[in-house]
């Protein structure tokens, strides 16, 4: 995977925390790959090249940095109201990604996890397990290639790099209760994305 340094686009469309730059397209489709019939789920379905380091209790476990994986990826987005929703990431109904949140004249990403049936994750080391974590990050690099226009069918790629703040993951349970100390996690991702209108 080859990271630029993207230029902000200075125009009345400046965004803080966020980038406008369409040649980002181009750079997101040599990173992405289609799947077969990904239409039919309702969402941007395809192979995306993801650089991925996954830290438990600060230890590195898992690192695709060395070579970028190709791993099935997704992403989405929506309005609500006059917030734009941009979500994307790894796994098809479990996984781990991005959320952007984009709010008047500023954009914010957080680290998205999710679980499937039990919950998995908490934001502290007491609090009450999730199905879905929105985690603070830092270090934040998002690019659009552009705005979608409210109740129209577009299709946007993207750019995301963050590296996310601590969270905690159970390591089991027996009759609903877990099984020793709580792993504290984060994560850092880079990856390239494409978007449509639809959020599941």
């Amino acid at each position: 995977m080859t990271i630029y340094s993207f230029g902000q686009t200075k125009n009345s469309n400046d965004i803080e925390g966020l980038t406008i730059n369409a040649n980002i397209k181009k750079e997101a489709e040599q990173n992405i790959q289609d799947l077969k019939d990904s239409d039919k789920v309702g969402i941007q379905l395809y192979q995306s090249k993801v650089n991925l380091e996954f830290y438990e209790n600060d230890s590195l476990i898992v690192s695709t940095s060395e070579s970028p994986k190709s791993i099935l990826s997704k992403s989405c987005y929506l309005w609500r109201g006059d917030t734009l929703i941009v979500e994307g990431g790894i796994g098809l109904f479990v996984g781990a990604g991005f959320l952007l949140k984009l709010i008047g004249n500023k954009a914010t990403v957080y680290h998205m996890v999710t679980s499937d049936e039990s919950p998995t994750h908490a934001y502290g080391e007491k609090t009450d397990l999730v199905h879905r974590l929105e985690v603070a990050c830092q270090d934040v690099k998002i690019v659009l290639s552009g705005l979608p226009v409210k109740g129209e069918n577009q299709i946007i790629y993207g750019y995301v790099e963050f590296k996310s703040d601590n969270y905690f993951t159970r390591q089991g349970t027996i009759e609903g209760k877990e099984i020793g100390p709580r792993k504290k996690s984060r994560a850092n991702m880079k990856m390239y994305f494409r978007s449509g209108p639809v959020c599941l």
